[in-house]
């Protein structure tokens, strides 16, 4: 088309996409409002809208409800013939696409997959659950059915205050609720607890699977500054409650946090307890790394020192176990209730079957082995990742080795932009999950996550090696 015959909002559309190609509005950043564009341009403010959707369709800008338009980083060229594209790194400056943007990386394409937080399929005894499996069908057909028989519910719910206590814990079976891994627990507690439009607080950085259940609940994230050294602030909460808008409650990862593998000091969990009491404020706990720790003891959960019933501690077999199991449970003190009554309207039940297994397992004793032979391992691939990235990225780049867990937070110089990074890893086949998936805000846009749950091969220590390379020419 002639430029002269272009529309005007094309127009608008093709200066500000010379202003984002000019460095002028990075990644991440948010651009004019509505308004202001069209007091810039002299045009009306639907022609301006017009200008901003169809740098949408483009990729160049991303819409946030109530929040206004961000800028984005622009997708790949595709050749006519070529298989579908790889996501945008840009996607993820969208909080709502963050999960399933991350999740189309696992495609076979990406031959070294760094970005999600899991354990290699490798390292869980696969083939001995499958035995487990067939035996307990074998002899127990009727696990099939629907609902779990009442004996091996008491079972199993008695395995997992005997579980409980191991950690210090004072659990009794009637107050132990079971859940499809520990997302649904964490949202289960946050439907209970809140109300649309309602203030929860959170680390930052967060895990962005948080975000997005914030943001489909319509509530708002308060982020608290957490670092790999002791997590949360405690001084930045107490700050934030006194003169923040009113919290409805506090969700945390106290144990190997997502993504720092920040550790919580014990004395900091006490604190953290007392400043929530007076302040009224619910802590929901999510322990999910905590039976992956390196060290001979397992870090004390939060609830531990919860005298008030008011902690609600989820917790989780589908990182230490089995992840296809997706078996989680959560001990909610005084809100069980109201929790059982919303999980009777959600999942209802969990597979008889899985959770037979899991009582077998418990009960003989065979978690804490297969457990045991997890971590080994992990703290292993820990050491030697740490020890690449140390080695192949710029001078300048800080790590803090977590004592658990399967991520490793890397801290580039200003300089390197971690989105521009994984946009160029992904043509040579390399993910990792980019510093600003980890914030509603645009922050962190030097740091990345690197998962440790791969076995360290030559081929891994090649990639991050790469990764290295790219990011002393970012």
């Amino acid at each position: 088309m002639n430029p002269s015959a272009l529309p005007v909002y094309r127009h608008i559309a093709n200066a500000l996409t010379a202003r984002l190609d000019s460095g002028e509005f990075p990644p991440g950043s948010r651009l004019p409002a509505v308004r202001a564009l069209a007091a810039e341009f002299g045009v009306n403010t639907l022609t301006a809208l017009a200008a901003y959707r169809y740098l949408e369709q483009q990729q160049r800008v991303l819409a946030r409800p109530r929040a206004g338009y961000f800028a984005a980083l622009p997708a790949a060229p595709s050749s006519p013939g070529t298989a579908a594209p790889l996501p945008s790194a840009a996607a993820l400056v969208d909080v709502s696409s963050r999960m399933s943007t991350l999740l189309q990386l696992g495609d076979e394409r990406i031959h070294t997959q760094l970005h999600m937080a899991e354990a290699a399929a490798s390292l869980y005894p696969a083939a001995e659950l499958a035995r487990r499996l067939q035996l307990t069908l074998t002899r127990q057909p009727e696990l099939i059915g629907a609902h779990l028989p009442a004996g091996e519910q008491r079972r199993l719910l008695a395995a997992l205050v005997r579980l409980g206590h191991e950690r210090g814990l004072a659990l009794d079976e009637g107050g132990i609720l079971l859940t499809h891994g520990i997302t649904e627990g964490i949202s289960l507690a946050l439907r209970h607890l809140t109300r649309p439009g309602d203030t929860v607080a959170v680390e930052t950085p967060v895990y962005f699977g948080l975000l997005q259940t914030l943001e489909g609940l319509g509530l708002k994230a308060l982020e608290i500054p957490c670092t790999p050294e002791a997590g949360l602030s405690l001084e930045a909460l107490e700050f934030a409650l006194h003169h923040g808008p009113a919290v409805k409650c506090l969700v945390c990862v106290p144990n190997f946090q997502n993504p720092t593998g920040a550790l919580m000091p014990d004395d900091n969990k006490k604190r953290l307890l007392a400043l929530a009491r007076k302040h009224g404020v619910t802590i929901i706990e999510d322990d999910v790394f905590g039976d992956l720790h390196y060290g001979n003891g397992r870090p004390t959960p939060l609830k531990a020192w919860d005298r008030d019933g008011d902690v609600i501690y989820c917790a989780s077999f589908t990182k230490s176990f089995a992840p296809s199991f997706r078996l989680g449970w959560l001990a909610a003190g005084r809100h069980h209730g109201a929790l059982a009554r919303l999980c009777a309207s959600s999942t209802l039940v969990s597979s008889p079957l899985l959770q037979v297994v899991l009582a077998d397992v418990l009960d003989s004793g065979d978690y804490a082995r297969i457990s045991q032979r997890l971590r080994l391992q992990l703290a292993a691939q820990m050491t030697a990742t740490a020890d690449a990235v140390l080695q192949h990225f710029p001078r300048g780049t800080r790590v803090r080795r977590p004592q658990g867990g399967v991520v490793l937070w890397v801290e580039c110089p200003e300089t390197v932009d971690s989105t521009r990074l994984l946009q160029r890893a992904l043509a040579e086949g390399i993910s990792f999950a980019p510093g600003v998936a980890f914030s509603a805000a645009p922050r962190f846009g030097h740091c990345l996550r690197i998962n440790c749950g791969q076995p360290f091969t030559p081929a891994l220590a090649a990639a991050i090696a790469r990764l290295g390379q790219l990011a002393l020419g970012n």
